[in-house]
């Protein structure tokens, strides 16, 4: 089976916004954000928080999506880890032997207590 190229990282970058601004001249931020392009809020030099505009006004769809992202990053560190460690090379057996070898050990430690 040919190995799958990693996905493409978006290389755009949001407009920035500082704290200030947002609080300043808000109006501004709001003309930003209707050219439907997500900003950046920053706050002491650091990004804090990014800003999307939400065309159809559905902030449960967006929060959604939003969960559904962090999820997928979750999971491709996870995997990062598992080829890092080798795990991802591991057969079936050798979890099932691993499970094995955790649980001996959880219960000697428990017979201990």
């Amino acid at each position: 089976m040919a190995k799958r190229k990693p996905a493409a990282r978006s290389t755009r970058i949001t407009d920035r916004v500082t704290y200030r601004e947002l609080r300043n001249t808000p109006g501004r931020v709001w003309e930003r954000l209707a050219a439907n392009q997500p900003l950046t809020l920053v706050a002491e030099g650091e990004a804090k928080a990014v800003v999307i505009p939400l065309p159809d006004g559905d902030a449960q769809a967006a929060l959604e999506a939003y969960e559904r992202g962090r999820a997928m990053m979750a999971i491709a560190r996870l995997r990062r880890q598992a080829r890092a460690s080798g795990a991802s090379q591991l057969t079936v057996a050798g979890v099932n032997a691993l499970i094995d070898e955790v649980r001996a050990a959880r219960s000697r430690q428990q017979r201990r207590k």
